[in-house]
């Protein structure tokens, strides 16, 4: 009898997560065999390339002030111990995957919404997490660390405990290290938040335990962040907290081109670059040194500067707007019911309440501060997990009127809510089972290292796709790393023959992979041997070190 009481107190809510956890990880396994190359991108590579830096012993490379280092320290225990590089990748996946999901319950508690609804968005949020760990790990850790930091500033009773203030401190730090980004969203979001909770208390003794909280938060966040922005500026001899922003600002420079994937990256514009380091894969293992030297723009330096910053601002917001929209087709409507509500209601009680003022604040900042530099859509998972937690508050709101009485219109609303965060991101989790540039690249990585069993120093032509990330660079790129060889990118747009080849002479190229028509390949490359023959459509690779014997060149 005790025990089926205890049963009983269980909240539909926490036996919905229970069940969802459950479905996740039998999905997890169920596609393994399917998505376990899919998982490990290119920029998943880099983060194991590092974590291999710091078993070696090579601190200084491994100090890198461009890619956090939370993923990197992450990897390091399973290469430690003999894991490998998917098993690592697809296990950390897993683990994050259900910390999300979990995190999405813990605040979902923050807002005044029913356990119906709760178990609701728990629902929905499946196939939501499926998809954004199939993209980037380290975008899907940075989520999880927010929503658990939300899930306790967002807290009413966040001054009473100081735990909750070190948990803040902490869970900041650890953003921190996973994407540059949250440094200062996380001074401005908590500075913030801790004036909301001052003007919400009115009791002099709860002011002061605001206060408190504040002070001991950001010393946390601030002990815990200086030893890694020590060793960086020291590494690269001037203060930073990131080298990151400075290339991603600079990318959107006036003058520089702003098409293809990476818009105005050099490594993409400018031909080969070195890798960084002896150990390296490419010069993407730590763009700071690209950028290093390079002069900086700023909107402020002419009136030209000013609307060209001020018309791509408006554009980003814009997207801002295209991408919450791909989340569900009510994120509009979400946005819209929410600036209405804070509108009609009296700002002395919207600050008293966590699911109105908060997630909305958050929303803004967190997108706005992306503003200045360029959008994707894995930027803002945050976004989607706070307009869906957004959308079910709202949607209770409904069922407060009149016309809701009946269960089988709220059953309807309940439903095509939930479908709209579901269909896409289910849709695309499929799609990615059958087409994924980085399961192909390892298929044909694999099998150009069993069947012809070469490495080297690697570059490519520059071959543009309609779809930016299947272009020569990125397939090359996650090709070089299942070879085991060093890619030092593509040449440039329009390179004459005489330039191209006195820089394979530069850089030491061994192989050269022209992705696309034979019939644009520069007629001085048939005189080294082409390795593959017909073997691979739309490649071939040119031995650079070894001269065709007999040229007969087909052009």
């Amino acid at each position: 009898m005790p025990l089926k009481n205890s049963f009983s107190k269980i909240s539909p809510g926490l036996i919905t997560l229970f069940i969802i956890l459950l479905l996740f990880m039998v999905c997890w396994i169920l596609t393994y065999s399917s998505y376990q190359y899919a998982r490990l991108t290119a920029d998943s590579t880099l983060y194991i390339n590092i974590a291999e830096k710091y078993l070696r012993g090579e601190f200084n490379d491994a100090i890198n002030g461009y890619w956090g280092p939370l993923l990197s320290w992450l990897i390091i225990p399973f290469l430690y111990f003999g894991s490998s590089h998917v098993f690592a990748i697809n296990t950390l996946d897993l683990i994050v995957g259900l910390l999300i999901i979990t995190g999405v319950w813990f605040l979902s508690q923050r807002f005044e919404i029913t356990e119906k609804m709760k178990s609701v968005i728990l629902v929905a949020v499946l196939p939501v997490v499926l998809f954004i760990l199939l993209i980037e790990l380290f975008d899907a850790l940075l989520l999880c660390l927010l929503i658990y930091y939300l899930g306790i500033i967002f807290k009413n009773e966040y001054p009473c405990k100081i735990r909750y203030a070190v948990f803040c401190g902490i869970l900041g730090a650890l953003s921190y290290f996973t994407k540059s980004f949250a440094f200062p969203f996380f001074i401005v979001h908590f500075i913030f938040f801790n004036i909301a909770h001052y003007m919400r208390n009115t009791i002099k003794e709860d002011k002061q335990k605001v206060l408190r909280n504040a002070v001991i938060g950001m010393a946390i966040f601030l002990i815990i962040s200086s030893p890694w922005i020590f060793m960086i500026s020291k590494k690269y001899d001037h203060f930073t907290i990131s080298n990151m922003g400075k290339g991603n600002f600079a990318n959107k420079a006036p003058g520089t081109p702003q098409t293809g994937y990476e818009f105005g990256g050099p490594a993409f514009h400018e031909g080969f670059f070195a890798p960084p380091n002896k150990t390296a894969i490419s010069a993407w293992e730590d763009l700071s040194y690209i950028w290093e030297g390079r002069k900086s723009w700023s909107p402020l330096n002419s009136a030209d500067n000013f609307i060209y910053f001020t018309k791509h601002c408006l554009k980003n917001i814009i997207d801002s707007l295209l991408i919450y929209q791909t989340y569900s087709r009510l994120s509009a409507a979400i946005v819209i019911a929410y600036i209405l509500l804070l509108i009609v209601k009296p700002f002395s009680r919207q600050i008293l309440r966590g699911d109105m003022l908060y997630p909305f604040f958050t929303l803004v900042l967190y997108t706005g501060g992306l503003v200045p530099f360029h959008f994707e859509v894995r930027y803002l998972w945050i976004a989607n997990i706070l307009l869906l937690l957004m959308g079910g508050y709202t949607v209770d709101l409904l069922f407060k009127s009149d016309f809701f009485n009946s269960n089988l219109r709220k059953n309807v609303l309940i439903v095509f809510f939930a479908l709209s965060f579901m269909v896409t991101p289910l849709k695309s989790f499929i799609q990615a089972g059958k087409d994924n540039i980085n399961k192909d690249m390892h298929v044909l990585g694999t099998t150009l290292k069993n069947k012809y069993n070469f490495k080297g120093n690697i570059a490519s032509n520059k071959e543009l796709q309609q779809v930016f990330v299947n272009d020569s660079w990125h397939k090359t790129f996650r090709i070089a790393y299942w070879l085991n060889s060093k890619y030092f990118g593509q040449a440039r747009q329009g390179i004459r023959d005489e330039e191209l080849e006195s820089e394979f002479k530069k850089y030491d190229i061994d192989y050269y992979f022209f992705w696309g028509a034979s019939e644009s390949i520069p007629g001085f490359l048939y005189q080294y041997e082409e390795i593959t023959g017909d073997d691979v459509p739309d490649l071939k690779i040119f031995s650079l070190k070894k001269r065709h014997i007999g040229l007969n060149n087909p052009k």
